[in-house]
């Protein structure tokens, strides 16, 4: 269709030139794959169907008045317009084609506009339509009654009929006339009311009123001030770039040199295998979760008469039917310190928690007939649901102090107190490959086929589930499609569902959650809250530090990350007058879980926050305010800063900022820093087996490490092929299997790269050691010929490793790293986009710095989306989640990305307790991201001061959403004008 429209524009330009416009417009719905299978009569049969759906197509062709013919049983043909369909029946009618009018280019004007919640792939949140005849030598005056079209406003708003009737006849250059309509319009547009998981009803109506005054703008041109003008033009977003730049090296070959991760091209391609790809088995049965709606309350009855009635479901399983114990955690002390239901008995904890699982001939019916499942409650309690609500219920068994820091001195140079507070949302883990499990019953147990980061956890989930020893559950991982923490504790749940339903029937079950299940039964980051009071001099350097950190466990206090909040409220800081409090609370929520960087994004994004506060009330450079307060030994990242602020210009990027902000009243540049020190901590044990087939020398390698995308596999046969001095062509690596890693630790953290390919080194140095007498006695042979003779005398070719803790590599060690950040925002709509991101990092000799430069940006892209689109909403009343799907989760997209991406590994660097010198990334970069925020509150300060108030700060907490960006800058109808005051008698007469 986006075709078509621009084939008509360029047939017949000056009747038909507005179509370019409708295929610009096409271009920012659905995606491009969508779109090529979409119609434009099923878009507006779901607008005619659903009047709240925020048909772009509906509103385009609405305010072109565009007409629509309609075909009915009797072979009648009736053309309409695009309002008189919506209220036309249309049962046993068929829609034939759409007329497009010819509208002189001479004589109209028409413009559309789209606001959404990202740069692509969403639904709007307000679109509009402007269509106005007029003429250029007639000052503008509007010649007959406009098209004035807005989209989700309320189902059954479509035009605003009395700003356009009062526009009719007069001058678009009379600010007077504006003034009066903006008015009008502001009575006329009353958004209808949205649940939590919509924009605001304040946000939508302040954009559709900007929208109009946005098209005003435009056909004012230069009669309107310099200084508005900026709001007349869309956020433009052209073409990405990026810069990579890192050192190789070639002296020990194929490690610290670039190469594409092994399963690469496969994974674009579409051929990688994952869990769901394993080929159908005789007899396979499909399982779907069944789960509550409602926290806190109990189960009465549970009737399951609809779903089994449905042809080809074969059972349902709860809590009832489990032979051990109902509980998928495993105890230890890390991580897991309380029990967690596997199936809800009685007492739900949070709404999505599951209470049985349905299982069915195929999958389709298995999620059908869970739906179907009916649920008896009990009188429900309001959920407490936030951190607030915990602290306000005075319920206090639901708070536990977890860790303190406490002062060794404290400064007496007070001149400056600061108190705030600062909070912090959620984050879903969106991976490529969902949650899932696959269990086939066998005769010394199960074979267990898991998307899991934690094989030993899984594994002893099982068993403990099922009451069976275990070793009786034989553990297989390939490679996962993405886990970010998600698979770690929580994968348990899946396969013990799994495995139940196996176990019980003798039949092979495939359990895969969908996205929506997977969203509400399984938990996220942690919802986050600090309280802090600081005094500084008044040069911005802390004299005294107190803070309370507050994290949302959710129901258990599982998954804990004290370690590393703790680790990250220090970043690169003198700590030493700091009073830290870290304070776990329970909610009525699912347990959150590990989600990539857990508590050092929150501890970091706290101190970086605290920082910038500082600077704003001391007025002092916030780049400056940091540097006073660095702890004594900070030459590594001082050095970091310096380096990137002279490469990136950033003192005179600063200055045209500046200048831009002043001489522009709807556009806003910002820009950041923000210096990094991300701490790593290696515990328990991790395994590799390398093995040698001597008939052609190529080699296996199983680690306990879990293959995610990261590139790990990569990596060890890199080492592996340096050490035993082979090509990386001859190693494969195979799947991870529980009897060869058994007790593995779960790869998480940045440790398990690092601790599996160690654990492959000292294989291959125990295998050199083992062929070094052969090959003294053999005269400069071959692999080959070495490996044969190895074998005939004996010579076991197969090592087994164990790395631990009590190795004297890889020990803890920090990554530093520093991003500055460049933002541009649209104060009209809330809109904004990264025009430039300058990423250093020290990862000491980087094993591969190709995959390195890959997660580097893929971390601090996975930031942008935390900070900015990934809202996480739930019903107040019934703890249920309403971000629950794509329709109004939003992770970034490809045109979310820095518009300029610069990443840079730092040159001349080492790392003596890193194996081969190396330092693991994957996680350090998502908490720079933290400087997208820092960067919009520069660019929305200066907003707010046009807009008549102080420079005092204000609260601005992320997800950084468009409509938080857009009410943040304090805009109000009154400050949309097209000339400043006095300038209007200019401006008529022009």
């Amino acid at each position: 269709m986006k075709a078509f429209f621009h084939k008509i524009y360029l047939e017949n330009p000056l009747f038909y030139g507005y179509t370019k416009r409708l295929a610009d417009h096409i271009d920012l719905v659905a995606s491009v794959p969508l779109r090529n299978r979409a119609t434009l009569a099923g878009n507006l049969m779901i607008k005619h169907q659903n009047k709240d759906f925020p048909s772009d197509l509906f509103v385009i062709l609405e305010t072109c008045g565009a007409k629509i013919t309609i075909r009915d049983s009797t072979g009648s043909d009736l053309t309409i317009t695009l309002l008189e369909f919506l209220a036309t029946n249309m049962n046993k009618k068929l829609i034939l084609n759409f007329i497009l009018p010819a509208l002189s280019d001479r004589h109209y004007i028409y413009r559309s506009f789209k606001v959404m919640a990202r740069r692509q792939n969403v639904h709007a949140t307000v679109n509009a339509g402007f269509l106005f005849r007029m003429q250029s030598s007639n000052k503008y005056i509007v010649e007959e009654q406009p098209k004035i079209v807005f989209g989700h406003i309320s189902p059954n708003f479509t035009h605003a009929f009395e700003t356009e009737a009062f526009l009719t006849g007069k001058s678009l250059l009379d600010c007077s006339v504006f003034n009066d309509a903006k008015h009008r319009l502001v009575k006329e547009v009353q958004p209808s009311p949205e649940p939590a998981d919509e924009p605001s009803t304040n946000y939508r109506k302040l954009v559709a009123i900007a929208l109009f005054y946005r098209f005003i703008l435009e056909v004012n041109g230069t009669n309107a001030s310099k200084t508005f003008r900026s709001g007349a033009i869309n956020l433009i977003r052209p073409l990405s770039s990026g810069k990579q730049d890192f050192p190789s090296s070639t002296k020990e070959p194929p490690v610290h040199q670039p190469r594409l991760r092994l399963e690469g091209l496969a994974q674009c391609s579409g051929e990688a295998e994952y869990l769901d790809d394993i080929p159908c088995l005789p007899g396979l049965l499909y399982g779907a979760l069944v789960i509550t709606d409602r926290a806190r309350t109990k189960i009465i009855s549970i009737d399951t008469s609809p779903a089994m009635k449905i042809p080809g479901v074969a059972a349902f399983l709860s809590a009832r039917d489990i032979p051990g114990i109902n509980s998928f955690a495993v105890i230890d002390d890390l991580l897991t310190t309380e029990e967690e239901e596997l199936f809800c008995r009685e007492d739900v904890k949070y709404a999505g928690q599951p209470i049985g699982i349905i299982v069915a001939r195929t999958q389709e019916i298995a999620v059908k007939a869970a739906k179907l499942v009916k649920i008896k409650y009990s009188s429900r309690v309001k959920p407490l649901l936030t951190i607030k609500d915990v602290l306000n219920s005075g319920e206090k068994s639901r708070i536990s102090l977890q860790g303190h820091i406490e002062p060794v001195s404290k400064g007496e140079n007070v001149t400056h107190q600061i108190r705030g507070e600062f909070e912090m949302g959620s984050q879903f883990h969106f991976t490529l490959e969902p949650q899932a499990c696959f269990c086939n019953p066998k005769e010394d147990g199960l074979d267990v086929y898991s998307s899991t980061q934690w094989m030993h956890n899984t594994q002893s989930a099982i068993a403990k589930v099922l009451g069976i020893k275990m070793n009786r559950v034989n553990l297989y991982v390939k490679q996962i499609g993405g886990a970010f923490g998600g698979k770690s504790t929580r994968s348990a749940m899946v396969a013990s569902a799994c495995c139940l339903a196996a176990h019980k029937l003798m039949r092979p079950v495939k359990l895969i959650f969908d996205l929506e299940t997977s969203m509400k039964a399984i938990g996220m980051r942690c919802f986050y809250l600090a309280t802090y009071e600081v005094g500084v001099d008044d040069n911005g350097k802390i004299q005294y530090l107190k803070a309370v950190l507050y994290e949302n466990m959710g129901c258990t206090y599982n998954d804990n990350t004290f370690q590393w909040i703790n680790d990250g409220i220090r970043n690169c800081y003198d700590v030493s007058t700091w009073t830290i409090d870290f304070i776990f609370v329970k909610t009525d929520l699912p347990s959150s879980t590990w989600m990539r960087a857990p508590g050092t994004l929150e501890g970091m994004a706290t101190i970086e926050h605290i920082m910038e506060h500082i600077a704003a009330v001391c007025k002092k450079d916030p780049i400056t305010v940091r540097r006073i307060n660095f702890e004594q030994d900070s030459h590594t990242i001082e050095n970091i800063i310096q380096e990137e602020i002279e490469i990136s210009e950033y003192y005179k990027r600063l200055a045209n900022i500046n200048h831009y902000n002043t001489v522009n009243r709807w556009k806003k540049r910002g820009i950041s820093l923000m210096p990094m020190k991300f701490g790593k901590f290696f515990f328990s044990n991790y395994y590799s087996t390398v093995s040698i087939f001597y008939n052609d020398g190529t080699v296996a390698i199983s680690t306990g490490g879990i293959e995610m995308g990261q590139g790990l596999n990569t990596k060890v046969a890199q080492v592996c092929a340096y050490a035993l001095g082979i090509d990386v062509s001859m190693i494969k690596i195979k799947p991870c299997y529980n009897l060869m890693s058994p007790n593995n630790e779960t790869t998480a953290g940045n440790i398990g790269t690092d601790a599996v390919s160690y654990a492959t080194l000292k294989c291959c140095e125990e295998l050199n050691k083992r062929l070094k007498p052969i090959k003294e006695k053999m005269k400069n042979p071959s692999w080959t010929e070495l490996l044969k003779s190895a074998y005939k005398e004996g010579i076991d070719l197969k090592a087994t490793y164990m790395y631990s803790t009590s190795d004297p590599i890889p020990k803890d060690y920090s990554n530093y790293g520093v991003a500055i950040l460049e933002v541009e925002v649209d104060i009209l709509t809330g809109e904004c986009q990264v025009h430039r991101a300058d990423i250093k990092e020290d990862l000491g000799e980087s094993l591969n710095p190709l995959l390195d430069i890959g997660q580097m940006e893929g971390a601090f892209t996975m930031g942008l989306g935390y900070f900015c689109s990934e809202r996480i909403a739930f019903d107040e009343n019934n703890g249920s989640l309403k971000t629950n799907r794509t329709w109004n989760y939003w992770p970034p997209g490809p045109k979310d990305i820095p518009i300029d991406f610069r990443v840079t590994i730092k040159k001349n660097s080492t790392n003596p307790t890193g194996v081969l010198r190396s330092k693991a990334t994957g996680e350090p970069s998502l908490c720079t991201a933290f400087t997208f925020v820092n960067a919009l509150r520069f660019a929305l300060q200066s907003a707010r001061k046009d807009a008549g108030l102080t420079d005092e700060w204000f609260t601005f907490n992320p997800p950084c959403t468009f409509e938080n960006i857009c009410l943040s800058a304090a805009s109000s109808v009154e400050n949309f004008q097209i000339c400043k005051d006095g300038e209007e008698r200019d401006c008529e007469e022009n």
